[in-house]
């Protein structure tokens, strides 16, 4: 703090072109501090001081207009001709302006900025003229986010990130690896869940984490830990592994990263819904936070709209296994109100929109209402986009949905197909929590429908099975009391012998 408000002093007492160098310090410490909105707004005064031409009011069409260029530009090169451009002979300058564009691009993320697309555009048009800097490559993986973002580009999206990873690839051998970590976060956590299922994702960033870890970048490597374990949490990882060390990830990031320990504080409480288990998790924050609704009074007051909005996306799923439907609805409208940090391309999306949808068909049943049925078409919409995109990460929640919205309107013979389809994908593709919920689901419809008690009996039997060997007992418990389970001796071994091989299958 004492090096940033001597740098202000410093940069208000000289003329631009001599503060090049401080400026990024007094932006970086803007955004490290919250103060997002403040970054933004100075960073755009210096640029537009620099001649660079960032509007100051945003629209749909200086948007469309800024990527286009950015595209037009790249047009010129090919992927090898923009590896061939990083770090050779830069001028000093541009790595001056690249810095002080990066730290306003760091706020721009960090609150989902409407500038952000116009920052990223800048930065890539800058570097393809001017030379790659170490410090821009993270907006060439934002690019690559925004033409999926923005345009449901996922080609053009996947294009970048293999951009980003021939540069890190060049520059592992030299002293600026380091600045690749970054980038790569970016890459892995709003490119390529499009393509990889989140466990294979989760191995990726646990291994950015130990790089980060050994190269002392901190705030990287804390980001990494807490985002590798979500995704092994909603990617079907056995929870007994999560919640193993779950209370020491924790500790660990409240000294090093207290915004990592506020999203990581949300798996866990997640995790404590699934298992029944209880961790001694919100005394990590010493009584400031002590529920939920502490933690969204701590995002609403810093203004952590990223924080905020996920708050309101892991209501969604604890309430849905807690059987709350309706009050699971109500943070889905929540969550969806808060855009355009709620339309990013993030995990967030998609297990927001999966959800959403089975809630939405699971009300419409109950209580009718034809804009449910409505809006949960659209979430089917949504992940038929996905699947056409990678059926190994979105195939059997697509089917999963249409099967549900098959059953809200009386369809049965394509619901029996979309729902036995959805536990076929599951299996195959090793996703053992959506397939113990596919037989749950099932099981309901069945049951339901009063004269195939013996089909629902056995879907609850698998349900139960499957949920326990993923490790949420809290939920197989539910399901066995739930619905007056009562397995003979012959049952019961044959599930033990069922589940003894399906663990095989997944370790």
């Amino acid at each position: 703090e004492n090096v940033a408000r001597y740098a202000e002093k410093i940069t208000s007492n000289v003329m631009l072109e001599d503060s090049l160098e401080i400026q990024p310090i007094v932006l970086r410490s803007l955004s490290q501090s919250g103060k997002h909105e403040a970054c933004i707004s100075k960073g755009i005064e210096i640029l537009s001081r620099l001649n660079f031409d960032i509007p100051l009011t945003i629209t749909p069409e200086s948007v469309i207009n800024a990527m286009a260029i950015t595209d037009s530009i790249a047009s010129k090169f090919s992927m090898d001709q923009m590896v061939n451009l990083c770090e050779n002979d830069i001028d000093v300058s541009v790595h001056r302006f690249v810095k002080i564009i990066d730290a306003i691009f760091a706020s721009c993320l960090a609150s989902s900025s409407s500038f952000l697309p116009l920052v990223a555009c800048a930065i890539v048009q800058f570097s393809l003229q001017h030379g790659i800097c170490h410090e821009s490559t993270v907006a060439f993986a934002a690019f690559g986010m925004l033409k999926i973002f923005t345009k449901g580009d996922y080609g053009g999206g996947r294009y970048w990130a293999d951009v980003v990873r021939a540069i890190a690839k060049k520059l592992e051998t030299t002293n600026k690896s380091k600045m690749m970590l970054r980038p790569k976060l970016l890459m892995y956590l709003m490119i390529d869940i499009w393509f990889l299922p989140p466990r294979v994702i989760s191995q990726k960033l646990l291994q950015n984490h130990q790089n980060a870890t050994r190269k002392g970048s901190i705030d990287a490597a804390m980001l990494a830990l807490q985002t590798g374990w979500r995704l092994k949490l909603l990617g079907g990882e056995q929870l007994s592994l999560i919640y193993k060390s779950s209370e020491d990830r924790l500790r660990l990031m409240t000294k090093h990263s207290p915004y990592a320990a506020k999203l990581a504080l949300l798996d866990n409480m997640l995790l404590m819904e699934l298992t029944g288990k209880f961790g001694d998790y919100f005394s990590a924050f010493e009584g400031s936070i002590c529920n939920m609704n502490d933690l969204q009074d701590v995002a609403k007051l810093t203004k952590d709209l990223q924080l905020l909005q996920s708050s309101h996306v892991f209501n969604v799923l604890i309430e849905y296994w807690r059987g709350n439907y309706t009050g699971a609805e109500e943070s889905s409208r929540l969550a969806s109100m808060m855009v355009p940090v709620s339309k990013m391309p993030t995990i967030y999306l998609i297990y927001h929109t999966f959800f959403r949808g089975l809630i939405l068909f699971r009300l419409y049943r109950m209580y009718g209402d034809e804009q449910r049925l409505k809006d949960g078409k659209e979430m089917i919409d949504r992940f038929e986009e996905w699947a056409l995109v990678s059926m190994a990460v979105f195939e059997n929640k697509w089917l999963l949905l249409k099967a549900e919205y098959s059953a809200s309107t009386d369809e049965f013979d394509q619901a029996l197909q979309m729902y036995e389809g959805s536990i076929k994908s599951a299996q195959n593709h090793g996703n053992i929590h959506e397939l113990a919920l596919a037989h749950e689901l099932l099981g309901n419809y069945c049951s339901g429908r009063g004269f195939m008690t013996t089909t629902s009996n056995a879907c609850f039997e698998k349900a139960y099975m499957y949920y326990a060997q993923w490790g949420a007992t809290a939920i197989a418990e539910k399901i066995f009391l739930t619905h007056n389970l009562e397995m003979d001796s012959a049952a019961k071994q044959e599930l033990h012998l069922q589940n003894q091989k399906h663990s095989r299958q997944w370790d």
